[in-house]
């Protein structure tokens, strides 16, 4: 595929929201797919106990993750309540985020639970920042851009980003490829 150069967003680094050592994350990521995921906690308690603080939230998911016994948190990347993007697991490792995916897709979250919050354009930018520069950097199809649900009996990324996707992947296809027009 001949893409359009994408730039790279700015990323908050794994120091930034100050992330524990990755431990034991071993495995490598093919990286054919880029699957979408809320943190779809129930009722949105994590987003409500740490609102604007979206290192926290960050943190806090890691934590999560590796009290379950994960090597890192699941997610390559997360999209803060306010768009801030965040590095998460090394993209060259096998990720925690798809069971049957973990090894050939990049993962990324957008904070909170999207059955019951509202998607921000803000975050909506963001990510079509981020999936388009991703797409480019690893020749992914915007195709290829998943839902958590079309690969798992989840609701996963939540209606309020899902019904959203079709829309997203044709704002990347656009970025990608800005000589073909919309139909």
């Amino acid at each position: 595929m001949n893409y359009e150069w994408q730039p790279k967003p700015t990323i908050l680094s794994r120091t930034d929201w100050k992330a524990a050592s990755a431990s034991g994350c071993s495995g490598s990521n093919s990286k054919k797919y880029i699957i979408v995921h809320h943190s779809g906690d129930d009722n949105d308690a994590i987003a409500k106990v740490f609102g604007n603080d979206e290192k926290g939230f960050m943190k806090r998911i890691q934590e999560i993750h590796m009290g379950q016994g994960w090597c890192d948190i699941g997610y390559n990347y997360g999209i803060g309540v306010n768009g801030t993007i965040l590095d998460g697991r090394n993209d060259n490792v096998t990720g925690g985020h798809a069971t049957g995916y973990n090894s050939s897709a990049v993962g990324v979250f957008v904070h909170g639970n999207y059955d019951i919050r509202s998607f921000k354009s803000i975050q909506e930018d963001s990510l079509v920042n981020l999936l388009s520069w991703l797409c480019y950097i690893y020749n992914i199809s915007p195709v290829n851009i998943l839902g958590h649900q079309d690969v798992a009996n989840k609701s996963c990324p939540g209606n309020n980003i899902y019904r959203r996707l079709n829309t997203i992947k044709d704002k990347v296809t656009q970025r990608l490829h800005p000589d073909i027009l919309p139909e």
